[in-house]
């Protein structure tokens, strides 16, 4: 059994200047965490769907992505 190729973390920085923690997995499926609400994720077949149609009230319409550098230990 081969496992899937790891999840690839990236931020979005949105209009008003909040980052957001988001992964990609290797099939393209997104989540974003919502740090402002505690248990509330966003998910998304893609980024390209994620991002697309948002309405004008919606966090994430304008959202930047973001190359996630990880942490240094």
């Amino acid at each position: 059994m081969t496992l899937p190729a790891a999840a690839s973390p990236f931020l979005l920085r949105l209009a008003d200047g909040r980052v957001w923690e988001a992964v990609e997995f290797s099939d393209g499926f997104v989540c974003v965490y919502h740090p402002d609400e505690f248990t509330l994720c966003t998910i998304a077949t893609s980024v390209e769907a994620l991002l697309s149609g948002r309405r004008p009230n919606d966090p994430l319409r304008g959202a930047m992505i973001i190359p996630y550098e990880g942490v240094a230990s």
